[in-house]
């Protein structure tokens, strides 16, 4: 949880149809990533989500995350089946990228994608920028999205970037001219290999230098503006996936006019999915607060408007 492309590298040998150009926007989809009684991994229950639609609203997506290369549990699949929680599901494999690439865990990524329910999606090694090259992640994410379509076309795949390495003078996302295998055509996965673009997004007072304090628009992040120059125009719906918000210095201000004015912004530039990170410092909820948070009854208004769309 480090704080919205490329040329093929590897040939993808399996038979599957790229998926349809984009068309409008769709209605803003929004869910809870995790609650204040989850933590990230098996403890991440539908009970704990269920709970966050309790205190947000009618909360649409929900995400699980294994880096063992396992297939999504009961309780995830029976979360999307029975109570609607569209499973958003993100994996790790017991090979390294190159090692999937290669094809050295075919039967991992197959097994996933054959145990993942209609209309789920599905996403392989999100935030790589701390863990390989643009390069390997391109070569390995599009053999994934390969051998998940060949097994169960029902499922979006969506790599997910991090918005930390997205920063201006990052090392890990580069933009200098001098070639290597990290700049930002590096890590742009070709549009035939992705059903959407998806980028987590933190703000914290503390870690923004001479930025203002307060909570801002997603809009006005240089984060997200870097992100959104290279993945806004390649003709596919974009995605939200981790957004927190923290006021973690001086009074704390209600997030409430950084999410509505986020919501703006994402609604114009073809963001169709919004997930805040319900956990820690991040938290929105009105009931108990975990260590780091702090009680917003405005900034759970506004969330519970975007959820809402009023």
């Amino acid at each position: 949880m480090s704080m919205l492309r490329i040329a093929l590298i590897a040939v993808v040998v399996f038979a599957f149809a790229p998926p349809a150009a984009a068309g409008a926007t769709a209605p803003t989809y929004v869910g809870a990533t995790t609650s204040v009684n989850d933590t990230v991994g098996s403890g991440n229950t539908c009970a704990g989500f269920l709970q966050e639609r309790g205190v947000l609203g009618p909360l649409a997506i929900r995400r699980v995350f294994t880096s063992t290369g396992t297939a999504p549990t009961a309780d995830a699949v029976t979360c999307h089946t029975t109570h609607g929680a569209i499973l958003w599901y993100s994996f790790k494999t017991s090979c390294t990228p190159t090692g999937v690439a290669a094809g050295s865990c075919d039967t991992e990524v197959q097994a996933i994608a054959a145990a993942m329910p209609s209309g789920g999606y599905l996403t392989y090694f999100h935030e790589p920028e701390d863990d390989m090259t643009g390069v390997q992640f391109v070569a390995a994410f599009t053999r994934v999205y390969g051998l998940v379509k060949a097994v169960n076309s029902a499922v979006k795949v969506v790599p997910v970037h991090m918005s930390y390495q997205w920063r201006p003078g990052s090392t890990k996302v580069t933009n200098n001219g001098t070639g290597g295998d990290r700049e930002i055509q590096d890590w742009i996965v070709p549009s035939a290999y992705a059903d959407a673009y998806g980028f987590d997004l933190y703000w914290q007072a503390s870690t923004r230098g001479s930025e203002p304090d307060d909570p801002v628009s997603v809009g006005s992040d240089p984060r997200m503006l870097r992100w959104y120059g290279a993945f806004g125009g390649l003709g596919r719906p974009l995605s939200l996936t981790e957004w927190g918000i923290d006021d973690d210095m001086g009074t704390r201000a209600s997030r409430g006019p950084a999410i509505r004015a986020s919501r703006i912004w994402l609604e114009s530039h073809g963001f169709d999915t919004v997930l805040y990170w319900q956990h820690d410092n991040w938290y929105l909820g009105t009931g108990s607060v975990p260590a780091g948070g702090y009680a917003d009854p405005d900034g759970v208004a506004a969330y519970t408007e975007l959820v809402t769309g009023t």
